[in-house]
């Protein structure tokens, strides 16, 4: 599948990110990506140089920022990654202000006629679904777009039990104003909400999956730890797999989709997990190939 105007150029906000630089990588192997405008607050010191790939320094909080206006001028689609704090216990500052940030990238993309927008949304947009009661309505591919939302999952730091409502509440109203404008729009822009899974950064090893919801740490045995593991690995995205659903929400085409703006899951083809991603695969054509019960058991 291809969209009915080809993607050639695409703009990458949070291009330092764990996910940006993972995705630059991957297009970079493509030769459909002809050019890579790569956004982020600074241009991290380490960037490398492609003659495919341009940084450019611009800060989404700051409507009147020229530089990542001009960024988005001319490119075809956009992959939009940024956010003021991208971890689930944002406080309700950062989650505001990453909201801010997408609004702004809305507006600008507007003026600008973008095509395509990727808004990297999260799996935390259904975190209640994890405990009870919520959690006792799934069987497995129950947990579809199309069900009411549920942000802000629940899990145990090592000293509290906590829940990133925020964070959740944030990434869902971004969905919403992702589907409002493309709305708008009346199709000029065509938006895909990924609702990403877990996809670590570095190696991102099945086996490093943990039951405290953040990379990195180990959270100590909680009162549901061996439900709550099984929860977060079922939600692991591999690396390849996270690739390949932003390309293909990037370059499918908008003929079948049922709104100009659309809402799908984005996880590993995990066995026996909630997630639906049959919508996913019908709708812009995701083909996972890892599965983490392949690997941990």
């Amino acid at each position: 599948m291809s969209s009915l105007k080809p993607i050639r150029s695409v703009l990458v906000t949070g291009a330092g990110g764990n996910l940006g630089r993972k995705l630059i990588a991957h297009l970079l192997a493509q030769d459909w990506c002809e050019r890579i405008v790569a956004l982020d607050r600074a241009v991290p010191p380490a960037a490398g140089a492609s003659g495919r790939v341009e940084w450019v320094a611009g800060n989404l909080a700051d409507p009147t920022d020229v530089q990542w206006h001009a960024a988005l001028a001319g490119v075809d689609g956009a992959v939009h990654f940024a956010a003021q704090n991208p971890y689930p216990d944002a406080p309700w500052s950062d989650a505001c202000a990453s909201f801010d940030m997408t609004l702004a990238l809305l507006a600008a993309a507007g003026r600008a006629g973008l095509p395509r927008l990727v808004f990297a949304s999260s799996n935390h947009v259904m975190g209640q679904y994890k405990d009870a009661p919520l959690a006792d309505t799934l069987t497995p591919g129950a947990l579809t777009t199309s069900l009411p939302p549920g942000p802000g999952t629940r899990w145990f730091n090592g000293r509290e039990t906590v829940q990133g409502f925020a964070y959740g509440a944030s990434k869902l109203m971004g969905e919403r104003a992702c589907l409002a404008e493309a709305h708008r729009s009346a199709g000029a822009l065509k938006a895909v909400c990924v609702r990403i899974g877990w996809c670590q950064p570095g190696e991102n090893r099945p086996e490093t999956i943990n039951t405290s919801g953040l990379p990195g740490e180990e959270a100590s045995a909680g009162p549901d730890t061996e439900r709550d593991l099984t929860w977060f690995r079922n939600m692991w995205l591999s690396n390849r797999d996270f690739a390949a659903v932003i390309e293909r929400a990037l370059l499918s085409d908008a003929e079948a989709w049922p709104q100009p703006g659309i809402v799908v899951n984005g996880m590993s083809r995990n066995r026996g997990m909630a997630w639906d991603i049959e919508t996913t695969r019908r709708l812009i054509g995701y083909e996972p190939q890892d599965d983490i019960w392949d690997h941990v058991g």
